[in-house]
């Protein structure tokens, strides 16, 4: 009987061994493993990715076309500042065109026994336009006329008066000036200006010549004024105060800076500085009503 029941007991005790092995898992012990499997899932996604990136793919891309770093020439559309030689107008050079018509010089006694030495050279103008013709006219028909007198004096055998007749040229830009005198033998110098643009081929009066070098009329008839008065002055300085009056001092220079002498009439021309040069009549107290005197204005 006693095997019996130790039997029953051994099967009893068997049973619940069995049945303690089929219990469900403790809840925080699964929840912890859960976890932890999420994240080797994540990190191994993680490191697929990775890997799909880093490999080069296979797959043909279309060629890739870099822009050029060179530069490209496009047409100009801007008009060319270079001009044609083939059509470009000639240079004159202003000295080219100054020439001499005639001359004479040598030495002579007339029939009083008087003797002299003589010396005429008439200037002219190589250019082949109106303009120039015309001041060739003029000098030869005021100068030259003179010397045609002068040299059939000599033939006669009769004084001579006008002594010399000379020029000299000065150039400014494309203007040639040609200055034309005759010496006297009652020491008076007579002048003739002519002033000619080259580029042009037109004479230049004196209101022309100062608007081409950009002077106007009231600065140069202000400053004629101011210079005549102040050579008159420097000219004159040694008669005494007290007999000024009686030299006749005070009327002629009351007269040396009036619009009898200053005016746009005078003659004038640049010199190769630029500088406006007069022919500046300055009254005389004595001999000839005036006498010329090259004057530079200091204008520019």
């Amino acid at each position: 009987m006693k095997k019996i029941i130790a039997l029953l007991l051994a099967l009893l005790l068997s049973g619940l061994a069995a049945c303690s092995d089929d219990k469900p898992a403790d809840p925080s012990t699964s929840a912890a493993r859960s976890t932890a499997g999420a994240d080797t899932t994540a990190a191994t996604t993680t490191a697929v990715t990775t890997t799909a990136e880093t490999v080069p793919t296979t797959q043909t891309e279309a060629p890739v076309t870099e822009p050029s770093t060179e530069a490209v020439t496009e047409p100009s559309t801007e008009p060319s500042t270079e001009a044609p030689t083939e059509s470009a107008a000639p240079t004159v050079d202003p000295w080219s065109l100054m020439g001499e018509s005639s001359f004479e010089q040598g030495s002579y006694t007339d029939e009083n026994g008087n003797s002299y030495s003589y010396s005429y050279a008439l200037p002219c103008l190589n250019a082949d336009t109106a303009d120039a013709k015309a001041i060739n006219a003029e000098i030869d028909g005021f100068f030259g006329a003179m010397v045609r007198e002068q040299l059939d004096g000599i033939q006669s055998g009769l004084s001579l008066s006008l002594l010399s007749v000379g020029y000299y040229g000065e150039v400014r830009d494309s203007v040639l000036s040609l200055v034309v005198i005759g010496h006297w033998d009652w020491s008076f110098d007579d002048y003739r200006v002519y002033c000619y643009d080259a580029a042009t081929g037109s004479r230049l009066d004196t209101a022309a010549m100062l608007k081409k070098m950009g002077i106007s009329e009231q600065d140069f008839l202000a400053a004629c004024r101011t210079q005549f008065r102040a050579y008159f002055e420097n000219m004159y300085k040694a008669i005494p105060a007290d007999q000024r009056e009686s030299y006749g001092y005070n009327d002629a220079l009351a007269r040396a800076d009036s619009d009898e002498f200053v005016n746009m009439d005078l003659m004038a021309y640049p010199d190769a500085n630029g500088d406006i040069v007069v022919i500046a009549p300055i009254v005389s107290l004595a001999g000839a009503d005036y006498y010329y005197h090259p004057i530079n204005l200091g204008l520019n």
